[in-house]
């Protein structure tokens, strides 16, 4: 199995004093945010290959400089693979991205437009399209909910990156969560273009959404589309595993459409890493 969805920071060194505040929002109870190494290992151990980032975003507090990702992949070489993040409202983004991505070996990456404060199809945004396109690297994108009180909700509705994939046809995107709230837009995005793809991190928790998600992506016939992660730290490992497996449990005996075992096993077993272009 592969998890594409993995958060590496450092909480003391990498949130601002105000958005720390915040996490416990997340869940609705405190969370915490700093694992050293073998705590990670040993919650990824189901998976063969894990992606893991940082995030880049000075509107809402977060900076996880791409060195620290390098620094985690160095330590499991074998298991992790990282992202560079991108934050294109600021000054010298394109330099620092080519160094995460030619001096630090990092194979794709993460931005999170709402956080950051941009619209995805913003001009500012091309650079990093075009770099991205042109290296066959893949790009993850926060969309959907959010907890953190100054990310505005506009730049993170699934439809916006129906335009970034008309104009960058070969980019390969993954939108996270799925969109939620927003499914319904992510699956239809999804469905027009060859090279977006969507991730179910961190949805298990909410299973009669989940459950509702993924009736639907099966109406829509994109659950080829569907990738796994876990969003850890917010998720741990097993339990996402598990709750996808249980998504029909919500239903109990009604007669509702259940989720069929092909689509789960699909996620689960899916290679996205071969889907996305990365290469080991």
């Amino acid at each position: 199995m592969q998890n594409i969805h993995v958060h590496v920071w450092d909480e003391s060194k990498h949130f601002s004093d105000e958005l720390k505040g915040q996490f416990s929002l997340s869940r609705g109870k405190p969370l915490p945010m700093t694992f050293p190494l073998d705590h990670y290992l040993t919650d990824m151990k189901p998976f063969d290959r894990v992606v893991v980032f940082g995030l880049k975003a000075r509107r809402s507090g977060f900076w996880v400089p791409d060195e620290y990702v390098a620094q985690w992949v160095k330590q499991a070489p074998r298991h992790f693979v990282g992202f560079a993040s991108n934050d294109p409202t600021q000054k010298g983004h394109l330099k620092e991205l080519r160094h995460g991505i030619e001096d630090l070996g990092l194979k794709g990456v993460k931005m999170g437009p709402m956080y950051a404060g941009f619209d995805p199809r913003d001009k500012i945004c091309h650079g990093v399209y075009e770099y991205c396109q042109r290296h066959g690297l893949p790009i993850l994108f926060h969309t959907g909910t959010t907890f953190v009180r100054n990310a505005p909700l506009e730049f993170t509705r699934p439809w916006l990156f129906d335009e970034v994939a008309m104009r960058y046809p070969e980019l390969r995107m993954i939108l996270a969560h799925l969109g939620h709230p927003f499914e319904g837009e992510c699956l239809a995005t999804i469905r027009k273009h060859p090279h977006v793809y969507a991730d179910i991190a961190a949805l298990f928790y909410r299973p009669w959404q989940l459950y509702n998600m993924l009736v639907l992506a099966e109406e829509y016939r994109v659950t080829h589309k569907l990738l796994f992660g876990t969003d850890f730290p917010f998720a741990l490992s097993r339990e996402s595993i598990r709750g996808l497996r249980q998504v029909n449990h919500v239903i109990g005996s009604a007669t509702l459409p259940r989720i069929s075992k092909a689509t789960i096993d699909g996620i689960l077993q899916r290679d996205a890493f071969s889907l996305l272009g990365i290469k080991p």
